[in-house]
This record gives C-alpha cells, sequence and structure tokens, in this order.
C-alpha cells in the first residue's frame, strides 16, 4: 500500500461506513414498516452496524487496489498536494465507486438476512393498542346497550 493513500483510504472508510450505515439503516427501517414484521432491534442494529463498518473499510480498500495501476501513473506525474489529491479521485473514479456499489449491493442483501436472523416470533408483554380499543368497545357497549345515545 503506497504510504500516500493511506489518509485517503482513512477517509474514504469513514464516509463510506457512514453512507452505508444511514442510507442502509433508512432503508431497512422503512422495510420492516412496511413488512409489518416484529423484529428484534438491538441484535439486527449491531449486527447491521458491523456489516456496514466491515463493507465500508472493504470497499475503501478494495476500490483504491483495484484502481492502484491508473492511481500510480496519475501520482507520478502529480507535482502539488492539490494534483495529488486529484489524481487518486479522479483516476481511481471507476475502481473506486464501482466497489462502493458493489458494496451497497452486499449490504442490501446482508441486510435482509440480518433482518431474517433478527425475526422475532414471540408475543410481546405489553400490548398497549390492543387493550385500549378492547376497553373501549366494552365500554361503549355497557353504556349503549340498544345502539341508542342517553342524550339524543
Amino acid at each position: 500500500m503506497d504510504p500516500q493513500t493511506v489518509p485517503f483510504i482513512s477517509t474514504l472508510s469513514i464516509l463510506w461506513f457512514l453512507v452505508y450505515w444511514i442510507l442502509g439503516g433508512v432503508f431497512f427501517a422503512v422495510v420492516t414498516v412496511v413488512r409489518l414484521g416484529r423484529i428484534r432491534k438491538v441484535r439486527f442494529s449491531c449486527l447491521f452496524s458491523i456489516l456496514s463498518l466491515v463493507l465500508g473499510i472493504g470497499a475503501a480498500y478494495l476500490g483504491m487496489e483495484h484502481s492502484k495501476e491508473a492511481v500510480n501513473v496519475c501520482l507520478a506525474e502529480a507535482t502539488t498536494k492539490a494534483e495529488t489529491v486529484t489524481a487518486i479521485f479522479g483516476c481511481g473514479f471507476a475502481g473506486i465507486f464501482g466497489t462502493f456499489l458493489l458494496g451497497a449491493l452486499v449490504l442490501t442483501v446482508g441486510g435482509f438476512i440480518i433482518l431474517a436472523l433478527s425475526r422475532s416470533k414471540t408475543k410481546p408483554w405489553i400490548v398497549l393498542d390492543t387493550q385500549e380499543e378492547t376497553l373501549s368497545q366494552e365500554t361503549s357497549k355497557e353504556d349503549d346497550p340498544k345502539g341508542k345515545s342517553k342524550f339524543f
């Protein structure tokens, strides 16, 4: 690994982790709400965060390895710090973003697997919504047995 690319890979790893974690988290939150499934949220969150971190680091490293030759040619021609940053990002664009998209695909598939592993089949201890509905239905039937109101 070239010492000039270590800061770029570190910054890119943090950026990819945050993008994977935030956008992937929002996506799977919507999937969970739409499917109306019960999941163990802590288990899913921990496993998804670890997967996002590993994929963020892996995508940054593999993206730089994939575009290593193109970046080395551009670095040889760079003379200033700005040209160095431009050389790394501009010449390695296809490799870096290609592995980012591959990581996003792996995160999506892995997220669905983690979602399946985190599914809960147990009933909750406290169900507030159905109890309130049941109580309100029972009181309305007791107060108004004929279906007519006392006041009208």
